[in-house]
């Protein structure tokens, strides 16, 4: 009786009546909440200055980005296109003159070999990019985060051309393990790299907001946003809980972007526009069979089959009993058919299990072993070898020497070149 005078909204059914009371609540204060975010938010350039009249609590910025996060993969995929504002390259804004500045000059031939090797790549990304109705501007971010190198492996055990750490490839559909990579396939990789961009700026509702967290992951920014009690780009500049490299990441962003769209303009030779792809065609292959085998009977090159087939890390099909889809040069997939019936698989124990002990380190495990770190690097995915391996971790160390040797490490056009360049980790 006296707790009913206390809540009069318990009575005989209150339980139920002060849930639905409640429920109302929560998603009447939400949507209210959504609207401030959204119409103080930075999604147009005019925006970037915030507005006095909407000062959005920290929980009604979180709720809203969290009405995002908590959207399926698998709907975010399989959306149409939308209608995305262009992304504004201010070339006349002090911190994009400082980047262009660099790399036009300080860092001239840098800058030329990544767009001279940005050309075998850059046609295929802008079509994907037009074909996710993404603006074109996104499409040379790839540049800035790998210097459009497929291979690139940041110490931070972040790989491929759009430099994914392994958590976050997955989850947008990238196969990564011990035996496949696609974060080294620039098609796959670059599809998934599109997806989530949309997913970024579908959490943060503007590109300066949604590249930052490209760079520093989005758990990472949403954080900073709510301890900030920020919408705005321009607000969390200053906040000393961003590093330099993401405070930096949206100008270097746009001073990159304008050289590649008009390198001429600079003193660079200008780009390719055409697609040029080795024509292929895609053979189901089930069980394990090494490329090199496989690149005989298709009378190629092992080289030549491994640059079309870049995920397989260690120079095999994946032995799991699943149908893996071999890409094969055009006109060759009968040939191919009828050579796996005359070959055996590959035996499917080619690796052993290291168990690291006390005293264990990089340096004499692969002297123990004869492999190199970038071999076990492509073994052990989820290990980051950049730092102390961890007692009682287990490390897959190849019998014999087959995988593809990734010994590239570029840090994009990020920072200034060091003798050790390094890519900060990201996407956390």
């Amino acid at each position: 009786m006296e707790t009913s005078l206390r809540y009069p909204c318990i009575r005989e059914n209150g339980f139920l009546e002060w849930k639905s009371l409640f429920v109302s609540a929560f998603f009447k204060i939400g949507f209210v909440g959504f609207m401030l975010v959204n119409l103080c938010g930075c999604g147009t350039s005019s925006s970037l200055v915030k507005k006095d009249s909407f000062k959005s609590l920290p929980f009604s910025n979180a709720f809203a980005r969290a009405l995002n996060l908590g959207q399926e993969k698998s709907q975010i995929q399989s959306s149409k296109p939308g209608n995305y504002p262009p992304i504004p390259l201010e070339a006349n804004e002090p911190r994009v003159r400082k980047f262009l500045r660099e790399y036009g000059y300080e860092r001239r031939n840098t800058t030329r070999s990544y767009l001279a090797q940005s050309e075998k790549y850059l046609p295929m990304v802008i079509e994907q990019t037009r074909k996710h109705g993404l603006p074109q501007e996104l499409a040379y971010l790839f540049l800035l985060e790998s210097g459009a190198n497929p291979d690139a492996r940041s110490p931070a055990n972040a790989l491929g051309m759009w430099q994914f750490m392994p958590a976050t490839a997955r989850s947008y559909g990238l196969r990564v393990d011990s035996y496949v990579d696609e974060r080294l396939d620039p098609d796959k990789s670059t599809n998934a790299a599109l997806i989530y961009l949309k997913d970024l700026y579908g959490m943060f509702g503007c590109w300066r907001l949604a590249l930052s967290a490209y760079n520093s992951g989005e758990n990472k920014l949403d954080r900073v946003l709510c301890k900030e009690d920020a919408n705005e780009y321009e607000d969390i500049c200053s906040s000393r809980m961003l590093k330099r490299e993401t405070k930096e990441f949206l100008p270097r962003f746009q001073a990159i972007s304008i050289i590649a769209k008009n390198p001429k303009a600079y003193g660079f030779m200008p780009m390719s526009a055409n697609r040029n792809d080795s024509r292929v065609e895609v053979v189901p292959v089930r069980g394990s069979y090494s490329l090199d085998k496989l690149a005989r009977i298709l009378n190629i090159s092992y080289p030549e089959l491994l640059e079309i087939n870049p995920a397989l890390v260690r120079g095999i099909t994946p032995p799991e009993g699943t149908t893996y889809s071999l890409r094969v040069p055009i006109g060759k997939k009968d040939v191919l058919l009828a050579g796996l019936e005359k070959i055996e698989e590959e035996s499917p124990q080619n690796h052993i299990v290291h168990v690291v002990k006390k005293g264990d380190t990089l340096i004499k495990i692969t002297k123990k072993y004869g492999v190199s770190k970038e071999m076990l690097a492509q073994l052990n995915p989820d290990v980051n070898l950049s730092r102390r391996i961890k007692w009682g971790a287990k490390i897959n160390v190849p019998r014999i020497a087959t995988a593809k040797k990734v010994v590239s490490k570029t840090n994009g056009l990020k920072q200034k070149a060091k003798s050790k360049p390094n890519i900060a980790a990201k996407k956390s």
